[in-house]
């Protein structure tokens, strides 16, 4: 029994060691460029459900906790044209790789203002990140996104 025991004590202080160490987020590793892809589930009625659920494609940049860049969304379930414009914010990151966003943008400029709040998790390597967002009109849904380069040309992949 002992044996066994010693085995297994050896093992798993092996793979703690091959892991390597387990670094704190920083605010800092959230400045970058990255993209954002969200799809809206559902609205706070089953009746607002299916004039509310839609998609989108954001690129933003965040730098010392300010978000800026474009959003396109693509028409909701009732075909009606969705938001295609800029949009604004702030940005933070927790020490345990947790950030919480704010996507602002405003579809109908001094009448109607949208905040987007996004939960987000990054992944160990803080190139990527999935959540959930919820704004200020009661839509909820999922996000994901990951770092990229706004300065090479978007041409198809040999």
């Amino acid at each position: 029994m002992k044996k066994v025991l010693w085995v297994a004590s050896s093992l798993l202080m092996i793979g703690q060691v091959q892991a390597g160490p387990i670094t704190p987020c920083t605010k800092a590793q959230l400045n970058g460029s990255y993209v954002v892809y969200n799809a809206a589930v559902t609205g706070t009625t089953l009746a607002d459900a299916g004039s509310l659920n839609h998609t989108g494609r954001c690129e933003v940049n965040i730098n010392n906790g300010n978000l800026s860049g474009n959003c396109a969304f693509d028409s909701n379930n009732s075909g009606n044209h969705n938001f295609h414009g800029p949009v604004y914010g702030t940005a933070t990151m927790n020490t345990n790789c947790s950030a919480e966003l704010v996507m602002s943008f405003d579809p109908v400029p001094n009448v109607v203002h949208i905040d987007s709040t996004f939960d987000v998790q990054f992944l160990p390597n803080k190139e990527g990140f999935i959540g959930k967002f919820e704004n200020n009109f009661g839509v909820y849904g999922s996000t994901s996104g990951t770092r990229f380069n706004p300065l090479l040309p978007s041409t198809p992949a040999p």
